[in-house]
């Protein structure tokens, strides 16, 4: 016979909820989107061992980006052979959003104002890269935060263009950014001054992007509408949080038509993100996605399964 257990039952635990989890305790209950943050959150309110154990996340599937301003070149499903310029300070993450798919949420926030790299450097970097590598498709600027954070951003996007001019080289710069610092009208200028501008537009924007400044998302639409043109990205996920239900693809579809993009790019994720529980979408669930999207507004999206 099992002798009866003599620890004290949890004050709070961790429910599934309609896309993610609950902590439930005594005048308590609070949602989050995944259950590692589920259990991070019922850490920090007991100061115990949460009784769900979650997965330890992966390292982290690319260590290119956290310590150059150039990496690569790397191999994109959207854009081919592409060497990435990350603006982000070295091994710290400065974003306006906080996605729940996110592979970098687990890096230690940028410092204000500081840690930056600056425009020489940058440009020094990228001739360098220019110099051994010919054969690409893209110069992309990304990496792992939000590149028009950077204080000397227009300044940054001068230098890059003109190395490129400089080398010879006819490859298309562009950048992958969350729109929100599109309404400056500096960033917006400098934006324009690229050859195509790639905007983050997900559905369920403020469940699963989790955007740190409300304002600057209030204020996108406004921001795209006065870019030269765009092409939207969106990435759907399934697991807890997943944002590609019905409700979630006719809302998004609504909120792609009013930006009137040239083109529209739908993927899933393809390398574990931090929180353990979010998942890819299949190539057929994208192909559904796209569908809806043709149905309800008469644009055309590709998938990139």
């Amino acid at each position: 016979m099992r002798e009866p257990s003599s620890d004290p039952p949890p004050r709070y635990w961790i429910e599934r909820a309609p896309h993610g989890y609950r902590v439930v305790g005594p005048a308590l209950l609070i949602w989050e989107p995944t259950l590692g943050e589920a259990q991070e959150r019922r850490d920090e309110i007991e100061g115990g061992v949460a009784r769900w154990r979650a997965a330890a996340p992966r390292p982290l599937a690319c260590e290119a980006p956290l310590r150059r301003p150039v990496y690569g070149p790397i191999a994109s499903r959207r854009l081919g052979r592409s060497l990435g310029v990350d603006l982000s300070p070295p091994g710290r993450r400065a974003c306006s959003f906080d996605c729940v798919y996110c592979s970098w949420s687990r890096l230690p926030a940028a410092a204000a104002g500081s840690g930056w790299p600056e425009p020489r450097a940058v440009a020094a970097a990228l001739a360098e890269a220019l110099r051994c590598e010919r054969e690409l498709d893209s110069i992309t600027i990304s990496g792992h935060g939000e590149p028009t954070l950077h204080p000397r951003f227009a300044e940054t996007v001068d230098a890059v263009l003109a190395v490129v001019e400089q080398s010879g080289c006819s490859v298309p710069v562009r950048i992958l950014t969350n729109g929100t610092e599109a309404a400056r009208e500096p960033v917006r200028r400098a934006l324009d001054r690229l050859d195509e501008r790639i905007v983050k537009l997900d559905a369920d924007t403020h469940r699963v992007g989790r955007p740190r400044a409300l304002r600057a998302v209030a204020l996108r639409p406004l921001a795209l509408a006065a870019l030269r043109d765009v092409t939207v990205q969106a990435c759907f996920i399934g697991g807890a949080a997943t944002n590609a239900l019905p409700a979630s693809v006719a809302a998004w579809s609504d909120a792609v038509a009013a930006a009137a993009p040239r083109a529209v790019q739908i993927y899933s994720i393809d390398r574990q993100p931090a929180a353990c529980d979010v998942l890819p979408l299949g190539a057929r669930q994208l192909e559904e996605i796209a569908c809806a999207l043709r149905a309800r507004t008469g644009i055309e999206a590709r998938v990139f399964g």
